[in-house]
């Protein structure tokens, strides 16, 4: 990674990070505004309070503004100057002395995470549920003598817009390869995934004559793929497939989450590319791992071959310990390269077919891979198992992935047999 990269990708961390990023809120629009200040090229698209899509409605613009819990000497227990996770997102306003019974059934606390507060994520799905709701670190919880504790919450709800974002790479073909994130939720998950898919799209958007259409979609999660495919229903034939980049920052285990019948084109040329970098990374089924907005575009209906890479386990997954300082930044250096070789491959795959009928002379026509003169390559891979599975049928990518061959190095060597009329794209 450059260091411009890097630069920029910290910067739009440390400006966006501290937002309050719900589903529909002020920090949500906030943060489109300063990353549409660095990239003219995003597009915004707006979707109303209100708006529905069959079960789905884009809820109003929610924003919590008091939150505290006192004990009886008017000690603040906690409060979301302390954490802002400590109201849960979409908590109705609530004022009064409540027992620990009572706070009990609207606490959200986790014994695995003792000293953490927590993301609670259900309120969002059930924006409508009238109520209030606060998380605690669990080692403050069970401390806590019982006796009656004073909730405080002031809310905000308005009217607002929903916001999506969007880059638009059109390529020679109408066929989509879409590049997804969700922008909502906290930094490993997964503001840092929607940063580093900015940046490499800011190379990407460099290069001229591009085979496929490329798009970026940057959203809240689940709402902002139902309405922006509902909206946009004419694209939906147009997608190749659909690669969808979570918790890339931090975690135990780089992961490729196959598709849902994990063999489409995607998945493979996944696995060559890991495999090319030389990269440790295990193999995650669909429903596996950390499930996103690829199960909205995998989704019957819709059927576009949808993949994920992501780190896990990621064990500060929705609590407040998932901030900058568990970033990785070579981690996110792994997934710009990966991008970087991914790309290259669907762009530069053919159909490799020979024009002459019998073998050529490799030593005459300067083919030969020897040893002496390329000790980095398998010289028998090359001059054998390569060139007999060109048979006018399989694909590049399918031949290097089935004899674990370097894509880019069988390219340039294959490009010499174009030279001399051995060998044509079919």
């Amino acid at each position: 990674m450059s260091e411009n990269s890097l630069e920029n990708i910290k910067k739009n961390l440390q400006l966006i990070n501290p937002l309050q990023r719900m589903i529909n809120s002020e920090g949500l629009n906030n943060t489109f505004d300063i990353l549409k200040k660095n990239n003219p090229n995003l597009i915004i698209h707006e979707f109303n309070s209100g708006d529905r899509v069959e079960d789905w409605e884009v809820p109003q613009s929610w924003e919590v503004k008091t939150g505290q819990m006192i004990d009886k000497d008017g000690k603040i227990i906690a409060s979301i100057e302390e954490n802002i996770l400590f109201v849960a997102p979409y908590s109705e306003p609530i004022k009064g002395w409540f027992s620990k019974d009572e706070i009990k059934k609207h606490l959200m606390t986790r014994e695995d995470r003792p000293n953490d507060f927590l993301l609670e994520h259900r309120n969002a799905y059930d924006y409508n549920l009238k109520s209030w709701g606060i998380t605690l670190p669990f080692n403050l919880w069970k401390n806590l003598p019982n006796e009656k504790y004073f909730i405080e919450i002031d809310v905000s709800w308005k009217k607002n817009s929903m916001k999506v974002g969007e880059v638009f790479i059109k390529g020679k073909t109408s066929e989509i390869i879409c590049l997804t994130a969700h922008i909502d939720e906290l930094c490993n998950d997964d503001l840092v995934s929607c940063i580093v898919a900015l940046e490499f799209f800011n190379e990407l958007i460099k290069i001229k004559d591009l085979k496929y259409s490329y798009q970026l979609l940057l959203f809240p999660e689940l709402f902002g793929p139902i309405f922006y495919l509902n909206r946009f229903k004419k694209l939906i034939d147009n997608y190749k497939g659909m690669l969808n980049l979570e918790t890339v920052g931090s975690g135990e285990n780089l992961c490729l989450k196959q598709s849902i019948n994990g063999n489409s084109d995607l998945d493979y040329i996944m696995k060559l590319t890991l495999k090319n970098l030389q990269l440790k990374f295990k193999e995650l089924d669909f429903f596996a791992g950390y499930l996103n907005d690829e199960k909205i575009f995998s989704w019957p209906s819709l059927g576009i071959d949808s993949i994920a890479i992501q780190r896990y386990p990621f064990n500060e997954y929705h609590t407040s310990s998932d901030t900058i300082d568990i970033i990785n930044y070579k981690y996110l250096s792994e997934i710009l390269e990966i991008l970087k070789k991914f790309t290259f491959v669907l762009e530069n795959d053919y159909i490799p077919e020979y024009v002459n009928f019998f073998p050529p002379w490799l030593t005459k026509r300067g083919l030969y891979i020897d040893k002496i003169d390329r000790p980095d390559l398998d010289k028998n891979k090359f001059n054998n198992q390569l060139l007999y599975s060109i048979n006018g049928k399989n694909k590049l990518s399918e031949i290097c992935y089935k004899h674990n061959l370097d894509f880019t190095e069988v390219y340039n060597y294959l490009d010499s047999f174009i030279e001399k009329d051995l060998l044509k794209k079919s």
